[in-house]
């Protein structure tokens, strides 16, 4: 009977798989929608009035057309953190006294943590011009202080100067700074009497402000994309500050035995 109960829903299953790719129907062919087609040929030409001068559509689109969008949700992120901080770690950096990991699972990490931290740094710094950004390469961040407090304890994270005011600060200043620089056009709009737009990059039709796309000086050219890069870096401090004072809390929770019901 329990084996009847397992296959009669997986043989559904595959019936069903297989008359939807008998038919197309899991892999449509669709032309592109009319938006699309325009983000994805204006964006990159630095020739169109809309461009950011970024060859990464998606961050463009992100932190340019949907700047609001983007900060709530940073915003939303940066308060649940701090609710869910305020619940777990009441009991502040305390060091549990957990036994430590073999040796070769404490130097694996000692090698591997700062290759993790050099690698979040280039993906968040290069995401105007590559896949990735601040949220992806803050992402990768905390899987080095995470490894760090498997393979020895969460005290070791106080001992390398991550404390949590200090955490909480730079996560504030990181939600803070994505905040001023989308309010920047409007100040400076209203400053020199010109039109700007909330979260606007570059300038458009209509619009004189714009961020500087490029620093090209005799020694060096340096594609910016505007305020993609600042939101990158901003982006980045956020996510990496929130995910690892959460990890942490986590952690001394899991090495006290777990949290309490």
């Amino acid at each position: 009977m329990k084996r009847l109960e397992l296959l009669l829903p997986v043989a559904i299953g595959i019936g069903i798989f297989t008359l939807a790719y008998s038919l197309g129907l899991l892999n449509p062919e669709r032309e592109l929608t009319g938006l699309a087609k325009t983000l994805l040929t204006t964006i990159p030409d630095e020739s169109s009035v809309f461009t950011s001068k970024s060859f990464e559509v998606v961050t463009a689109v992100i932190w340019d057309q949907r700047g609001f969008d983007t900060f709530f949700e940073t915003s939303v992120l940066f308060l649940a953190i701090i609710a869910s901080l305020s619940i777990i770690g009441r009991d502040g950096l305390v060091n549990t006294g957990r036994q430590t990991s073999t040796v070769i699972v404490r130097l694996i990490s000692r090698i591997m943590a700062p290759v993790i931290v050099v690698v979040s740094i280039s993906v968040a710094i290069h995401g105007h011009v590559t896949p990735g950004g601040g949220f992806q390469g803050g992402a990768v961040f905390v899987v080095a202080p995470l490894i760090v407090m498997l393979a020895f304890s969460s005290h070791r994270l106080s001992l390398h100067g991550f404390r949590s005011d200090r955490l909480l600060f730079l996560r504030a200043l990181g939600v803070s700074l994505i905040g001023v620089t989308g309010l920047l056009p409007v100040i400076y709009s209203r400053a020199v009497d010109v039109n700007a737009y909330l979260f606007q990059n570059l300038g458009k039709p209509g619009a004189d402000f714009t961020y500087p796309a490029v620093v090209d000086t005799q020694v060096f050219k340096i594609l910016l994309s505007g305020s993609l890069i600042i939101y990158n870096i901003a982006e980045y401090l956020a996510v990496l500050t929130g995910f690892t004072l959460t990890l942490y809390y986590l952690m001394i929770e899991f090495e006290k035995g777990g949290v309490a019901e």
